[in-house]
């Protein structure tokens, strides 16, 4: 079967059996109309006429682009890859390997204007053409790389500083890993996460959370401003001196401005002097009951105004990692995180948490902790990120997150049954799952409000962001397996939430779920019948689009 064919096979699967493809819920209910299945036969059977009539139904999508499209885009100066063009295939595979996209093209832009010329010839098209802009493909749901028309930014990259204002100026295609590393070796730093080839663009318009936000924030608090390609090709300037309809731009893509409103092409961070001592630090826990009894006193400490002497400072990053104990690994939890100052001043800080547990009588596994003090920045995210050049191999996982309400109220009870949840997803075969708490809290730079103004990403209230997530995650091949799989994941979201039933309980856009139901509400809450206002008026015909987009919500 060649390529094409394939990529066609793997796409129908994937909307057969992702419930946020538009055409799942109609098809099943056909299907139940004229068969009368339960849903996982249902699906089943698609499969199976999927992968018989795939060879004769594949030609019908070649060139499907418009000629007019084809025609404009040659015209963009921007490289243009078709399937079976060298580097096509490098540059539209997923991160996450469950999934395999096929578009119908690849535009390689090397400038902003570039990237508008490439808008115009698609939004020419009025909505029948879909652009996906792709960052470092990490998407959970390789949705950066659903589009027809895919804006691949590899060759922009720029890193530019503004030592003055300590700004920094990165273009949309760079990574964590090599910014960290330019920020370092200038002596300067930002707040962001630990996986080296996650994209600067999506991860900071969804938020950003990395072990120093508590005392910086997340990453999207730091941008001052941003260059934006809108629908019709114009080159924009946002920050918070826009005003009108770019003040409302301003406001809604720093937080839901992954593939709504235009395209981002530069990004200017507000950046902070790199610690001249860095602690990282880790602690390993043997059973199942230690564990809860440590999210317990974390949450406690937790609760308390950072600046309060009791209390953990801000300048403490903390994650409570559950795994729950197994045959092949003794450890059931780690507590781990990064202190943004010397060693002297740590140990003080995390004896408030050890000392508690040693008087119920849990004890770390001394041979297995962890305590680094670093008088160099890089080295210090190397010893948490790896290579910072290095590359991410695809990995197939799925994930769910939550946000809470900054009062989960968690008891030993229902912390139990969380590891309990945990125990039974071990039966997914070959699954590597666990369930991070990573700490926020009141007094955290995280959840006041922004420097830079109001912004429609809201999570700033929580106590902890959590994600539960499943490594090696059966794919979409056996129907049942893949259900079976994600009720197992749910139902330790499910226990997770019990610990405050009635709370409102948020999701976090950068650990983005495909089958989320409320999706729109739980990334947006409040802003989002603003967001859907602002994308009716900046992308009418819906050419900024994803299933999870503003469009879809």
């Amino acid at each position: 079967m060649s390529l094409e064919y394939r990529g066609l096979n793997e796409q129908l699967q994937e909307a057969i059996l992702n419930p946020n493809s538009p055409i799942y819920a109609p098809f099943l209910a056909y299907l139940k109309d004229q068969t009368g299945m339960p849903t996982i036969m249902m699906l089943a059977f698609a499969l199976a006429v999927v992968n018989l009539s795939i060879v004769s139904a594949a030609p019908s999508v070649v060139g499907a682009l418009p000629s007019s499209l084809r025609t404009c885009l040659s015209k963009t100066r921007a490289s243009v890859l078709y399937p079976g063009d060298q580097k096509y295939d490098a540059l539209s595979k997923a991160q996450n390997s469950n999934y395999h996209p096929h578009p119908e093209v690849i535009v390689v832009p090397a400038s902003a204007k570039e990237v508008a010329a490439a808008v115009r010839c698609v939004a020419a098209e009025k909505g029948n053409v879909k652009l996906s802009p792709r960052g470092g493909g990490h998407s959970y749901a390789a949705y950066s790389l659903s589009g027809q028309v895919v804006l691949d930014p590899s060759n922009m990259k720029t890193i530019t500083f503004d030592d003055e204002k300590r700004q920094v100026t990165v273009q949309f295609g760079q990574t964590l890993g090599p910014l960290a590393k330019a920020l370092g070796q200038k002596g300067y730093a930002l707040p962001h996460g630990t996986c080296p080839g996650v994209g600067v663009a999506g991860h900071s318009l969804g938020g950003g959370w990395g072990f120093p936000s508590r005392k910086w924030g997340w990453l999207v608090d730091r941008i001052v401003s941003l260059e934006f390609v809108d629908i019709d090709g114009n080159i924009k300037l946002l920050n918070s001196g826009s005003t009108g309809h770019d003040a409302e731009l301003w406001w809604a893509v720093r937080g839901a401005g992954a593939n709504n409103f235009g395209i981002i092409t530069s990004f200017t961070f507000a950046m902070e002097m790199a610690p001249t001592s860095t602690v990282n630090y880790e602690y390993h826990f043997t059973s199942d009951s230690d564990c809860t009894q440590v999210l317990l006193e974390v949450q406690d400490l937790g609760m308390l105004p950072a600046n309060d002497p009791k209390g953990l400072p801000v300048e403490l990053g903390m994650e409570v990692l559950f795994i729950g104990r197994s045959e092949r690994d003794e450890r059931s939890c780690y507590l781990s995180g990064q202190y943004l100052g010397k060693k002297t001043a740590f140990l003080p800080v995390i004896n408030k948490v050890l000392d508690k547990l040693g008087k119920r009588g849990i004890k770390p596994v001394n041979s297995e902790t962890k305590i680094k003090e670093f008088k160099d920045w890089i080295a210090a995210l190397t010893d948490l990120m790896g290579p910072l050049d290095g590359p991410n191999d695809p990995l197939p996982y799925y994930a769910q997150s939550l946000v809470d309400s900054g009062t989960p109220n968690y008891k030993k009870t229902q912390v139990d049954r969380v590891f309990q949840a945990i125990q039974v997803a071990k039966s997914i075969q070959g699954t590597e799952n666990d369930v991070s708490f990573d700490l926020l809290g009141p007094g955290a730079e995280t959840n006041r409000p922004p420097s830079t103004g109001d912004m429609s990403y809201i999570h700033r209230r929580s106590l902890f962001l959590i994600q539960i997530y499943s490594a090696y995650f059966p794919g979409y091949s056996d129907p049942a397996v893949h259900a079976d799989a994600l009720d197992k994941i749910t139902n330790i979201t499910t226990a997770i939430k019990q610990a405050s039933p009635q709370s409102e309980w948020l999701s976090y856009q950068n650990y983005i779920d495909p089958y989320l139901k409320n999706f729109g509400q739980e990334y947006y809450g409040s802003g989002l019948g603003r967001l859907k206002s602002l994308k009716s008026v900046a992308d009418p015909h819906m050419i900024f689009d994803f299933p999870q987009g503003l469009g879809h919500a």
